[in-house]
Order: C-alpha cells, then structure tokens, then sequence
C-alpha cells in the first residue's frame, strides 16, 4: 500500500514536473524568455535607449545576426520541419553581452503561417541602464551574410543553418573571406552571382568549412538563379545528373551540389541565392598534378591556328576554353588531351577519327551526357557549359569525360528571340518537349558508331526503369518549391527583383516532364531502329 502512494506521488510530481518545464519552454524562443508588452514597458521605461554608436545587436550563438538595415530588422533561420527551438539567441552592446527578451506574440503558435507570411516579431536588448527595441524576422531557410568590399580582403562571412547542417543542430559560422563577381553572363544582370573564398583569422588562406550539409571547402560559389523564373531549374538538373553520375564506378564523373540560402550583403537584402560546391580536382578525385579540367564557358569554337596560339604564348585559354590550373605551370602538350579530342571529335571524317576519339573519351559518360541534356533539354549545355574531366595515365593516355554546369535554360525554358527580347533572353517553350537537340561531337559519332543508337536506347531504357520516371521529377519540383514558398523566400526574392519574372508554382515544368520522358521514349526507339520520328525536328548548334 505504501509502495503503491509512494510509486502514485513520484508519478504525479515527475508529471507536474514536466509541465512545469513543458510551460516554461513554451515562453522561451531560442533560450530566451518572452514577456508581455507592459512587462517589457516597464523594463523600457527605467532605462534610456542606447545610443547608436554602443552598437546594440542579436547574435545566435555568439555570432552576430544577418541584419537588414533599410528594413531595420534581423533574419534568423528556423527549421520549419521541426515543432522546437534550436540556437542560443544572446545580445551585445559596445562588445559586451546585456540582456535580451521576446515580446510575447501569439504568431509563435504558429510558425509556419509567420515564416511564410513574413510576421515580424519584436525583441527587447536591455542593460542595466539602457534598452533598445529590435525587430526579428524568421526565414526557414539558411542564411549567409556578407560584409565587407568586393575584391578586397577582410571580409567577414557568417552563415546560420538550422535546417541543412550535418550535425542535425543550429550550425552557424564565421570567417573572414574575399569575394567577388561569378560568371561573365552574371554581370549582364541586376542580381549578380558570387564567388567566395574562405581564410583563417590571420588571413592565411585555405580555411574549409562545411556549409548546408555539403563537403568542406574553401571555395564556394553563389548563383543568383536571376534567368530562372521558377529557382528550380539548376536545383533540379544538378539532382538528375548526380544521379546519373552515382551509378558509375568513377568520381571522376561527380557533378557538384547545390543548395538554397538567403543572402545580405553589407545590410542589403540580395535574395534566394543557390550554394553551390565548384567541380574541381577534389569532387572529381582528380590529380592536380597530371590530371587536367578543360572548362568549356563560350561559344568561341577553337581551331588549330587558335590552338597553336595558345601553346606559344603559353595561355591556359584557347577560345571559348579554359584549363583549371589550381596552382599548376604551363607544361608543353597541355593542351594536347583537348586538341586530340577536338580535332578527331568536332572535326570528324573518317573512321579512323572515330577511332582517335574513342581511343581518348570515356564514351558510355557521353551517351549519358547526350541523353541527360535531351532529358533536361539543356538548351545551354550541347556547346558550353561543359566541363571536361581528363585523367591522364602513366603512359602519356588520357580519359575525358563531361560533366555539366550553369544548366538555367533547361526543363522547357528556351532562349529569346526578336528585337524586344529582354536582357534576360530566356521563355518557357513547350515546343521543346518534343524536339531532339543535337550537338556536333554526338551527332558526328552516329555517323560513323552503328551501333550507338541501340546503346543509347538501352541506357535511357535503365534510367526509365528506375529513377527517371515522371513521378520521381514532378515530386521533387513540388518539395522544393514547397520549401521556397514556405520559406517566404521566394516571395521575398521576387519583390526584391520584379525583374526576375519569377514563376511561384511548377505547372510548366510539370507539363514539360510529363511530354518530355515518354517522348524521348518513341524517338529513342525509333532512332534505334533507323526511323527516327518526323516530329522530332532536331535543334544544332
């Protein structure tokens, strides 16, 4: 009987126990407590505000928060999929930590209609002698800030992440860092791409962070997605080729990856931005010491004059090609892998070219690479927007493989055409579900490989029977654009740059992949066997 009262108050108490703190966590935000508007008057009132120069801020986890000045309020991450608090919020003024507390806002029962409808809650910063108020906006998405002059050193960049990171906890990071322009296209528009390299406090360089639950590294690179109207296009090629990349027994094949934040420069909101790894030496397990990267970025073609130019002049560009030189010195014959692979490739007309070019590609990576561009209908990606992985053997051989990137005009939307044609030269086309794009190295390659168009057909029909299925590609577009609308950053993103032309919704892409896939299911076929489709007018170069 004892036991039995005994065993009925432990119960009771550990139960009113858990309430009490259940309660108590209810009033908390980030560790920090919530009061009332009369509370937090009361605290005002017995205080004068700080001054401007005392510098009073929030900071999540020491660090100090992304803060927009004309909108005079912070941004801090939340993981919506999460129904807790994560991070430590604190606050400082002139360096010193002071107090901070929440305003009580019944917004916080429900975070996911504040997060998306951009609800602004309010914090109060006090000392013992001074107060200031702030305003607090969530995002569920990461967010990066950046302060600092462009192309110059000393450049503080702080990311906060409590929805990607590793460690499944509120990753934030600090570091100093040089950035600038990214991309010679970027700079035709408003929003401009970001390149970013990461030192350490004394400035020496080479400080690798993982950041948004990708590799460690010390660059990074910041697309402004500004030509894709609906942000999901890069998002969606970069998954599909990663997925294509996994299924072979090489890295030397591995694309990058990407992933979305919010992004202040200097107290400026600047949008959505994508993350994203570079391909280079290390994702493509390459040598930097013999192996080569050949990034094609124009629409230059080279040519044996262009080419003998290059190599007297010693010039790691040739064209619209660039070599990666990732510390190397130009050698003689560097730019022999390419040349070889241009002349007997591009300049095809013999069997005995063909023989050349297969002796140097990797030629199941090139199927899949022309197939994966037709799926996406990479209107971009059949010239440029190549990168060319070349391991080189011992004996003086050399394997090239391709590897995409930047592949914004793809999934249906096409270049512009006319006079009127806006800066951003880029429409959604339906008419590019039904069209086979061509580029020269491929199409001269089925003139001379009898055999190519039934390896092709076997390959898509693979892929078909695993993930490339409509199913698959409509739901990942629904989850990500889910994620950038729940967010409230992709509204965000289009008042910040109405220009953008931003498209909330993926009914086109949907109408795209539910035309595309089957299509190229009939024309595989019949290219297979010697009757291609007439519908299937093909696009050249």
């Amino acid at each position: 009987m004892k036991k039995g009262m005994i065993l009925g108050i432990s119960i009771l108490f550990f139960a009113a126990l858990w309430c009490f703190l259940a309660m108590w966590e209810q009033n908390r935000v980030m560790g920090v407590p919530a009061v009332t508007e009369a509370e937090a008057e009361e605290l005002a009132g017995e205080r004068e505000p700080f001054p401007q120069e005392a510098g009073a801020q929030l900071e999540i986890n020491g660090v100090r928060a992304a803060y927009v000045g004309a909108e005079e309020r912070y941004y801090i991450p939340k993981n919506l999929k999460e129904d807790y608090w994560k991070g430590t919020l604190g606050a400082s003024a002139s360096g010193l930590p002071v107090s901070v507390v929440w305003i009580r806002d019944g917004a916080f029962r429900n975070m996911e209609e504040a997060v998306s409808g951009g609800h602004e809650f309010r914090c109060l910063i006090y000392s013992d002698t001074e107060y200031a108020y702030v305003s607090v906006l969530f995002t569920g998405m990461p967010v990066m800030s950046i302060d600092g002059e462009m192309g110059q050193p000393g450049t503080r960049v702080a990311v906060f992440d409590p929805v990607l990171s590793m460690n499944g906890g509120y990753q934030t990071e600090e570091t100093l860092a040089y950035y600038n322009i990214r991309g010679n296209a970027s700079k035709r528009f408003e929003k401009l791409g970001y390149r970013l390299e990461f030192f350490y406090d004394d400035g020496s360089e080479g400080r690798d962070l993982s950041l948004l639950g990708m590799r460690s590294d010390n660059d990074w690179q910041l697309k402004a997605m500004y030509s894709d109207r609906s942000k999901l296009r890069d998002k969606l090629s970069i998954e599909l080729w990663n997925e294509i990349a996994s299924l072979t027994e090489t890295q030397a094949d591995d694309g990058c990856r990407m992933e979305y934040l919010e992004l202040i420069i200097n107290g400026e909101y600047a949008g959505l931005y994508g993350l994203v790894e570079p391909t280079d030496y290390k994702s493509l397990g390459l040598d930097k010491g013999s192996d080569l990267i050949y990034k094609v970025a124009a629409d230059e073609w080279p040519d044996d004059a262009m080419f003998d130019e290059s190599e007297a002049a010693q010039s790691f560009s040739c064209g619209g090609v660039n070599i990666r030189q990732a510390g190397k010195t130009y050698y003689d014959g560097i730019w022999e892998p390419f040349r070889t692979f241009w002349n007997s490739g591009y300049e095809m007309a013999s069997q005995e070219d063909l023989g050349t070019l297969y002796g140097c590609i990797d030629r199941r990576n090139f199927i899949e690479y022309h197939l994966y561009y037709n799926a996406i209908a990479g209107m971009d990606n059949r010239f440029k927007n190549i990168i060319y992985s070349t391991v080189m053997g011992g004996d003086g051989s050399f394997v090239i493989r391709r590897i995409p990137w930047d592949q914004n005009y793809s999934w249906g939307d096409d270049f512009e055409t006319g006079e009127d044609k806006s800066l951003k030269n880029i429409r959604y086309n339906p008419e590019l579900a039904r069209r086979w794009l061509n580029e020269e190295v491929f199409r001269n390659m089925m003139e001379y490989d009898a055999e190519l168009s039934s390896d092709m057909l076997e390959v898509w029909k693979s892929w078909r029977a695993s993930f490339l299925k409509e199913e698959i590609w409509i739901a990942c577009a629904r989850e990500q654009m889910d994620y950038l609308i729940s967010s409230g950053a992709f509204a965000r993103d289009s008042a910040r740059w109405p220009d953008s032309g931003n498209v909330e919704g993926t009914e086109e892409i949907e109408a795209f992949i539910n035309t595309r896939f089957s299509w190229l299911d009939g024309y595989l076929e019949e290219l297979a066997a010697g009757q291609p489709q007439e519908t299937g007018r093909a696009i050249n170069n």
